[in-house]
């Protein structure tokens, strides 16, 4: 499978973006979390290739894309994304799957612009206002890509005991090529407007894809039934046993449940539910 990569200058900044599959294609834009980059969708895009034009890129601050200063709230990212489109001349709207702080952008994106999204998969987004236990971890962020690979390294051990040195050492490399501006937005609460009330005016389908707590996962239960209860066409299916990178943990479950979410789109059924999960499901 061949994977196109070029840099998109969008005025003011670039960014680094990555293609697969028929140009002609469904488009299906891909959106990263915080300090990734666009490489994290690797283990999905052959499968999601097949069937749709793929775009992933790296967000402003992160990978090799452009390192503002500053601006780093989530309209921030969700602009770069409306313009990228735009410089990418697409001929209809996206799919949009967004990971983490990516699901977060994918939302906003939604919620602004509709004409440009048809459908959103947010993967274990984080709704919830942020606790303690989240400032601490991007302090902890913080403090190791500041001091060098090799903190970032030892953190990346400490975060994810169960993992391997060349997941360890990936972590730590893209944590340190990231901009201090995307940590620091978030330890501000620079990400507004707040998430769960703009749900409430996403009209397109809506699947929230849920990790498992115990493994990792940020999304709880109570948050995921009121993302619920805000969407228009919301549902959710489960991933018991997987973290929070649900896409890389488990990619073949992750691709089947997403394409099967969008083949029951493209053929409706009266009464249909879909047959995932639905509010008080």
């Amino acid at each position: 499978m061949e994977i196109r990569e070029h840099v998109e200058a969008l005025g003011d900044l670039w960014l680094w973006v990555a293609e697969a599959g028929p140009a002609e294609a469904p488009p299906v834009l891909l959106i990263h979390g915080l300090y990734d980059r666009w490489e994290t969708w690797q283990p999905v895009v052959p499968a999601l290739a097949e069937r749709f034009r793929v775009i992933a890129f790296d967000l402003r601050g992160h990978g090799r894309s452009s390192q503002p200063a500053g601006s780093y709230a989530l309209r921030d990212y969700a602009d770069d994304a409306v313009r990228l489109l735009a410089r990418l001349r697409l001929t209809e709207p996206v799919v949009a799957i967004g990971f983490s702080l990516g699901a977060l952008v994918a939302v906003v994106l939604a919620a602004e612009r509709p004409e440009l999204v048809r459908a959103l998969v947010l993967e274990d987004p984080p709704l919830a206002p942020p606790n303690e236990g989240t400032r601490l971890w991007l302090e902890a962020l913080l403090v190791a890509k500041r001091a060098g690979i090799e903190a970032a390294y030892e953190l990346a051990r400490e975060l994810d005991p169960d993992g391997s040195p060349e997941e360890w050492q990936r972590s730590a490399l893209w944590l340190c090529s990231t901009a201090d501006g995307p940590i620091l937005a978030l330890l501000d609460e620079g990400r507004q407007p707040e998430p769960l009330e703009l749900l409430a005016r996403i009209t397109q389908p809506t699947l929230i894809v849920q990790a498992d707590l115990a493994a990792g996962g940020v999304l709880d239960d109570e948050t995921a039934e009121r993302a619920l209860a805000q969407l228009q066409q919301g549902f959710r299916v489960r991933f018991p046993g997987c973290g929070h990178a649900i896409h890389r943990d488990c990619p073949e479950a992750f691709v089947a449940v997403v394409l099967d979410f969008l083949n029951r789109l493209e053929r409706p059924v009266a009464g249909e539910n879909l047959g995932l999960e639905q509010p008080g499901g």
